[in-house]
């Protein structure tokens, strides 16, 4: 998979150990990305027994990954919040994301952390008439929920506009050397973080304690924080059908303009964000596995066309989990249990969602009261048989039906290609690296069973369904599923046992 441009330019990463022996703690946190080190960030300023797991390397998943915006501007996100709840509901969404913003800085700030954070205004703009009255909704609802703003017309901009909404004092920062900073900060602090140790099994014991199972070690913990962007486990409550998985194509190009952090409300999406080093693309977006190659040549074209904007200097993927209401998951998996907590469903706006989710699994860890638990509860059920809920889960249910039946081909890939091929009366992913090594993986996903697809971008076998992502040898890089695929000759992929037991 191609490292992104955070990745790339961080000069001295942090390494950590693997899990090798036997362990015992009060609270284990899977996961380390930006969730699980906020976590496990206010756990240890709480003085907490705790340990993080990273099935491969801190921070360089979907947190070192994204355009690095840190803003409480999520898309037409509040006029939604109004309509859908209520007032009081929209204003503690926005405090949320703002008192997340403020933490990340006095983080930084406290700790020396170098990850470029600076304060600058961000942008939502059309280019589409008909949208034009979509903008002026949610600025009506700024104003009325008292979020600084100004509608602005026709910005000198390197894209095309005809009307935005700014939101004053935001953020922009580098979120991967951001996730370093904070794991030295833990690492400072006495708290055992672990790469390449990947937990491929989770059992609830008779008094409510846990015992995990990574690098064939065990791990004994009174509670569990699943900070995997998806949970691992689901238990029977479907979170797997309240979400979409979408991934997005982000463009590093040269850049000879004015600074700008914008997100286009058209189709297709466009996101703007200015950097150091040039400026950062985002589009191609949709669900895993399922993106339309046609918007990525548009991207291109926009690109070549822009006075402002010259080569393409990189290029990589991202994805994230998007809930059928926008707001994250964060709290209880089962209500019954306070032992097991996760956060999902950031809907891209992992930056902001990921403090909240570490003050608020703190809280829920502790046995604390939080004013904003009520609005991130996972056992909210507003989604549920939703319209979003109804059309996706067909979606997924063509995507299974559609993998089933289509037409492997009969010829090996080209050099850098990967596809579809039947071998022994069953299909399976073949891609032909740059040695002429033909590696041969079953393709249906271990989570629920759809084929997946292969992205040409990162080399990556994608799954349509819920956005499981595998190498092309087969290696698990992200869930929900649990379980890499298996190579030619090992036998067939089978469903996790995790989703319902």
């Amino acid at each position: 998979m191609n490292d992104s441009y955070w990745i790339n330019k961080q000069k001295q990463q942090l390494q950590f150990p693997q899990v090798t022996k036997e362990l015992d703690t009060n609270i284990v946190i899977i996961g380390g990305g930006l969730c699980g080190l906020s976590s496990a960030y206010y756990l240890s300023k709480a003085k907490e027994d705790i340990i993080v797991l990273e099935a491969e390397e801190i921070g360089r998943g979907a947190s070192g990954r994204n355009t690095g915006k840190v803003t409480s501007q999520h898309g037409l996100i509040y006029r939604h919040l109004l309509e859908s709840y209520d007032k009081h509901f929209a204003r503690l969404y926005y405090h949320a994301n703002e008192e997340a913003i403020t933490s990340i800085e006095e983080i930084i700030q406290e700790h020396g952390i170098d990850c470029d954070f600076h304060r600058c205004d961000t942008m939502l703009y059309t280019n589409d008439d008909v949208q034009i009255a979509q903008l002026q909704d949610e600025y009506q609802v700024y104003l009325d929920l008292h979020i600084p703003c100004t509608y602005v017309e026709k910005q000198p901009t390197p894209f095309a506009m005809k009307a935005g909404l700014i939101m004053h004092y935001q953020a922009v920062y580098d979120p991967y050397a951001y996730a370093c900073g904070l794991a030295k900060v833990l690492r400072d602090a006495g708290v055992s973080l672990y790469e390449h140790s990947s937990v491929s099994d989770l059992q609830e014991e008779a008094d409510g304690s846990y015992t995990l199972l990574c690098n064939n070690q065990r791990i004994h913990a009174k509670k569990v924080i699943l900070a995997t962007q998806f949970p691992i486990l689901d238990h029977g409550h479907f979170y797997f059908a309240r979400m979409r998985c979408d991934q997005e194509t982000i463009l590093l190009c040269d850049y000879h303009g004015e600074d700008c952090t914008a997100l286009s409300i058209d189709t297709p999406m466009r996101s703007w964000n200015s950097i150091r080093d040039g400026i950062l693309i985002g589009g191609n977006s949709g669900k895993s596995g399922q993106q339309d190659s046609s918007d990525l040549q548009e991207m291109l074209k926009e690109v070549a066309q822009s006075s402002s904007i010259g080569d393409v200097k990189a290029g990589w993927s991202n994805s994230d989990y998007i809930s059928f209401d926008h707001i994250p998951f964060i709290g209880k998996l089962d209500k019954h249990n306070e032992n097991l907590l996760f956060a999902s469903g950031f809907s891209k706006w992992g930056n902001t969602s990921a403090n909240i989710a570490g003050k608020l699994l703190c809280a829920h860890a502790l046995g604390k009261r939080s004013q904003y638990r009520v609005i991130f509860t996972p056992q909210r059920m507003s989604d549920i048989f939703s319209l979003p809920f109804v059309k996706e889960n067909l979606n997924v249910a063509y995507e299974f039906i559609k993998g089933k039946f289509k037409h492997p081909d009969d010829q090996y890939p080209d050099i850098g290609e990967g596809k579809l091929v039947q071998i022994d009366d069953h299909t399976y992913g073949v891609y032909r690296d740059e040695e002429e090594i033909l590696h041969i993986v079953d393709v249906t996903c271990p989570h629920l069973g759809c084929v997946c697809h292969f992205n040409a971008m990162d080399k990556t076998w994608d799954c349509p369904c819920h956005g499981s992502r595998f190498s092309y040898t087969g290696e698990l890089i992200k869930g929900p599923a649990t379980y890499r695929l298996h190579r030619y000759g090992e036998g067939f992929n089978e469903i996790d046992p995790h989703i319902i037991d």
